[in-house]
């Protein structure tokens, strides 16, 4: 087995181990953290967390840059290439944490009139600080992580940051619960966490790689050397803003134009939409380090088949977790946290279609990535402008669902479009992308009739009444999903039937 295989497949495993308890862990915390924060609290923390995030927007890029630029000094085993290399981004992360900190700090004094006085202006403003100084950390100490992802070792950033996570809610939830520490303890406990995982990361990368010393002063004097790495920066920059346009605006516009109150409504249904994007992610763990090796080789027809294998295999997994998601969604929040908190349908199928869709970009993304290929800048501002004007011209004038739309059709014009469009004719250097929208409309078609019959089947199970029946109809549902897929699927598509037995291979090797 090479080595990309096995560092993939140990970032996989390591990722989907932590998912499942994340998951779990994350389902009971979210029933305790909504019934002793309250419903306009809860929603103060996620608004807060998004909005950090999009403050964040300050470094998006860098890390991308950071890998892309270490893949050739890795695969020569330059050391001291890699050390200027970390050294100058270690230049660029302090200057931009610092501006960070600063423009963080000017928002947090105009955060209370934002929210227009939903909650008293203080814990605004101690709950900005708090998610302020844990993400500022980013800066000034865990920029070293992207070594590990460069070398393919990102299950060791997943199992320290995953471990110091649990820690951080199983304590959080006993201070609510039993210590009566309130919202105060809740904002302390993530701030101490954020410091024992940058302190818990520096030493494990100084263990792993204690030739490595990068410095600040280092990396001011040869800026002017990497210039196309800041050629590339620039470009990945715009990418970057897209995404995070994407994933953090969505509740901040809810907070403003409509209320804390839905964005707490909107954050259930989100998260489980979160937690399906993540299964996917984990599954192809470290892939993108083992493109970029794969894509070096320079074997084109090698390249085109483990694409259309990793294609494949994500609109399978996506359809199945999509379709499922639509069957088991409101059961689930009924006898989680009750049926005020449902959502309806209308807004949920468009989040769901706006989830395909995301999750359909990550094979294209990678081998983009891969090759490089970040000059196509408009498409990222298009994409972003489109979410941000439907979203609030939708918000004002639609509610819930109007945020929701903006996303789904400013990811679906770049997604669908242009994205496979442009990685055929600028990465392949083929004609053929026709073969792509063929492809999908045979597996959308498929996944269709497996929701309709699947869907019917669902009407003969008896109703859900506790976490208990209901984690037997998802059982049943998922299996039953999974399988009538497969069987309509594998008979048409070579590159997913390649694929399973792959995954047999490996699974049986392991008993």
């Amino acid at each position: 087995m090479s080595e990309r295989i096995k560092h993939g497949l140990r970032n996989a495993r390591t990722s989907l181990f932590f998912y499942f308890i994340m998951l779990g862990l994350n389902l009971f915390s979210r029933k305790i953290f909504l019934e002793y924060l309250g419903d306009t609290l809860s929603g103060l923390v996620t608004t807060m967390q998004f909005t950090v995030g999009l403050l964040n927007m300050a470094d998006i890029g860098i890390s991308t840059a950071i890998i892309y630029a270490l893949f050739k000094p890795i695969y020569d085993d330059d050391r001291e290439e890699i050390n200027r290399i970390i050294s100058l981004f270690c230049y660029l992360f302090r200057l931009i944490g610092i501006g960070v900190v600063i423009a963080g700090t000017v928002i947090m004094f105009l955060m209370p009139s934002f929210l227009e006085d939903q909650v008293p202006p203080v814990t605004i403003m101690l709950s900005f600080l708090t998610f302020l100084a844990t993400s500022s950390l980013s800066y000034f100490v865990n920029y070293k992580q992207y070594l590990l992802s460069a070398y393919q070792r990102g299950y060791v950033i997943v199992r320290i940051f995953n471990i110091t996570t649990i820690t951080k809610i199983v304590l959080q939830m006993a201070a609510l619960m039993w210590l009566g520490g309130g919202y105060a303890s809740f904002l302390i406990l993530e701030v101490v966490a954020a410091v024992v995982y940058s302190w818990l990361l520096e030493r494990c990368v100084g263990r792993e790689y204690p030739w490595l010393k990068p410095s600040f002063a280092l990396g001011r004097s040869i800026k002017g050397e990497y210039k196309p790495v800041f050629r590339n920066l620039k470009q990945i920059v715009s990418h970057k803003f897209a995404a995070v346009v994407l994933t953090q605006t969505d509740s901040v516009v809810i907070a403003h134009f409509i209320s804390l109150t839905t964005v707490t409504l909107y954050y259930n249904y989100a998260m489980i939409i979160s937690k399906l994007t993540t299964f996917v992610t984990s599954c192809f763990s470290g892939a993108w380090a083992g493109v970029g090796n794969l894509i070096s080789e320079g074997d084109r027809d090698k390249i085109q088949h483990v694409f259309w294998q990793y294609a494949t295999a994500t609109m399978f997994l996506a359809g199945v977790l999509c379709g499922c998601a639509r069957l088991l969604a409101d059961p689930f929040i009924s006898v989680w946290l009750g049926d005020r908190y449902l959502l309806d349908d209308a807004t949920f199928v468009c989040m769901l279609a706006a989830l395909y869709i995301a999750l359909l970009r990550q094979p294209i993304t990678v081998f983009l990535n891969g090759y490089g290929l970040y000059k196509d800048v408009w498409s990222a501002w298009l994409e972003a402008g489109l979410n941000i004007v439907i979203s609030v011209v939708g918000g004002m004038m639609y509610g819930l669902i109007g945020v929701v739309v903006g996303t789904l059709v400013s990811t679906g014009v770049v997604v669908l479009l242009w994205k496979p469009v442009f990685l055929y004719r600028e990465g392949f250097c083929r004609v053929g992308v026709l073969s792509f929208y063929t492809t999908l409309f045979k597996y959308l078609t498929l996944l269709a009739a497996t929701h309709v019959m699947v869907g019917w089947l669902m009407r003969m199970a008896p109703p859900v009444g506790s976490l208990s029946s209901f984690f037997a109809l998802a059982m049943a549902t998922v299996a039953a999903y999974g399988v009538t897929y497969a069987l309509l699927l594998l008979p048409v598509s070579s590159s997913l039937r390649s694929v399973f037995v792959i995954v047999l291979r490996k699974t049986l090797e392991r008993l």
